[in-house]
C-alpha cells in the first residue's frame, strides 16, 4: 500500500497517488481498496453516470471509469471497470469521490479554488469554466500560497472561526491559461487522454497548514473589473449552488438537510463574501490579482480595526 497526506488525513492506496504528498505515517484515515461490489443498487447498463444513498454508503458510477462505494468517512471501495485506466481513477478519486468522504466527515465541501494571502485563506467559487483554477493559479504565481483546488474542505467546528484544510499540490488548468500566465501547455501532461486540461503539479508554495478562512469571492463575468458587496440572500444562494454534494442531487442532503444549511449559514455570518467581476480576458489577470490583494488588505484591515 503506498502511504499519503491530504486534507490533514493519511491515506492509504493500493497504486500510487503522485498528486499526493507522500506519507511515512502507519495509520491510515482513509483506506482505498479495489474490491468486486457485486450487490450495488445501480442500474448501469444505459448511464452515463448515476449515483445512489445507501445503509452501506454513498454509490457512485461513471461510465468507462467503474462503481465507487464510500462509506463513513473512512473507505472508497473501487470496482473498476476493465478498461479504466489509473489516470482516469486517479480524477474521480480525487474528485467526486473524496468530496463525498470529507463530507462524510462533518466538513462542508466547497467547489471551489483557494490560496492564502497574508496567512489568511481566500476562496473563489463560480460556475463551471469560470476561471476558479486560473485565479488561483495567477495568485499563487504572485507569491501566494496554494491550499487546494476544485475540492475545498471547510472545517466550521470552531464557534467564532472558519478553517479552511489543505487539499493537495495540484492545479487543473486549460491550456489557454497555462498560456496566459506564461507556461507552454504543450510541456504539461493533460489530466486524461481524451480531455484537454492539464495536470500542474506545484512544487513549491503549498501551504500544509489549517488556514482561517476570512474571504470568499464569487466570480461573475462582466466588461470592467470590479468587486460588489453581496445581500445576504444572494450569499446563501451561491454558497448551495457551490456546495460539492449538491452536484449529487439530494442524495447527500438527506437525512441531515437542515445540517448542511446551518452551516451555510454559519459560513455567510463568519466570512467576507464579495462578488468579483471580470472580464474573460487573461490580458487582464494581474489587474484582478492586484484588485483582490488591495480588496482584502482593506478587509483585513477594517476587521482589525473593528
Amino acid at each position: 500500500m503506498y502511504s499519503y497526506r491530504a486534507y490533514g488525513l493519511i491515506v492509504y492506496s493500493p497504486f500510487p497517488l503522485p498528486e499526493l504528498i507522500t506519507s511515512c505515517e502507519v495509520d491510515a484515515d482513509v483506506i482505498i481498496q479495489l474490491q468486486k461490489l457485486e450487490h450495488s443498487p445501480l442500474k448501469t447498463n444505459s448511464a452515463a453516470h448515476c449515483f445512489q444513498l445507501t445503509s452501506e454508503g454513498m454509490y457512485l458510477y461513471w461510465q468507462g471509469v467503474g462503481t465507487f462505494l464510500i462509506q463513513d468517512g473512512k473507505r472508497i471501495i473501487i470496482d473498476p471497470v476493465p478498461e479504466a485506466d489509473e489516470d482516469r481513477l486517479r480524477l474521480f478519486i480525487l474528485g467526486a469521490a473524496i468530496g463525498v468522504l470529507l463530507h462524510q466527515r462533518g466538513y462542508l465541501v466547497l467547489h471551489a479554488s483557494a490560496v492564502t494571502i497574508n496567512d489568511s485563506g481566500v476562496a473563489f467559487i463560480g460556475d463551471k469554466g469560470w476561471g476558479k483554477s486560473t485565479m488561483v493559479a495567477a495568485l499563487h504565481a504572485r507569491g501566494h500560497s496554494l491550499i487546494g483546488d476544485d475540492v475545498i474542505a471547510v472545517d466550521l467546528n470552531n464557534s467564532n472561526q472558519v478553517l479552511v484544510i489543505p487539499a493537495f499540490p495540484q492545479l487543473k488548468l486549460w491550456p489557454d491559461a497555462v498560456a496566459g500566465l506564461g507556461g507552454n501547455p504543450e510541456e504539461l501532461p493533460r489530466l486524461v487522454s481524451h480531455l484537454e486540461k492539464r495536470d500542474r503539479r506545484i512544487t513549491h508554495g503549498f501551504t500544509e497548514k489549517t488556514i482561517p478562512l476570512q474571504q470568499i469571492y464569487v466570480l461573475g463575468i462582466d466588461v470592467n473589473v470590479e468587486i460588489q458587496p453581496l445581500q445576504p440572500q444572494k450569499i446563501l444562494t451561491y454558497l448551495f449552488r457551490n456546495s460539492y454534494i449538491t452536484r449529487f442531487g439530494n442524495e447527500l442532503l438527506q437525512p441531515n438537510g437542515a445540517s448542511h444549511f446551518l452551516k451555510l449559514t454559519k459560513l455567510a455570518n463568519l466570512v467576507s463574501i464579495s462578488r468579483l467581476l471580470r472580464p474573460s480576458s487573461l490580458q487582464l489577470l494581474p489587474n484582478v490579482c492586484q484588485l483582490v490583494e488591495q480588496h482584502f488588505e482593506r478587509q483585513i484591515s477594517t476587521a482589525n480595526f473593528v
